[in-house]
C-alpha cells in the first residue's frame, strides 16, 4: 500500500486489481498468448511496441493513420479524373 492514509480499502484495490487481470487475460486468450503467471497481468502493457509490430513507427516511412489518409486521398482523385 501506498506510505500514506488513504480512504479506500484493500478490498478495493483487490477488485480493480481483478478486473484488469481478466480484461488483460481475455486479451491474451484472444491473441494465443500462454502466460505462466496471471499475476503478471497486473501492471504494464499486453501488446508489443517493436518497430517491427508498431503500427505508429516513423521508421519505415507515414504513420498509419496518414497511410489511410493519403489512399483516400487517392482515392478521391482518381475519381474526380475519370
Amino acid at each position: 500500500m501506498k506510505p500514506y492514509q488513504t480512504n479506500r480499502s484493500r478490498a478495493y484495490y483487490r477488485h480493480h486489481r481483478k478486473r484488469v487481470i481478466q480484461r488483460k487475460s481475455k486479451i491474451a486468450k484472444q491473441l494465443g498468448w500462454h502466460s505462466r503467471f496471471t499475476g503478471s497481468f497486473a501492471k504494464g502493457k499486453i501488446h508489443c511496441s517493436c518497430w517491427m509490430c508498431s503500427q505508429k513507427t516513423n521508421r519505415n516511412g507515414w504513420p498509419h493513420s496518414q497511410v489511410i489518409q493519403l489512399a483516400r486521398f487517392n482515392h478521391q482523385l482518381d475519381d474526380d479524373r475519370s
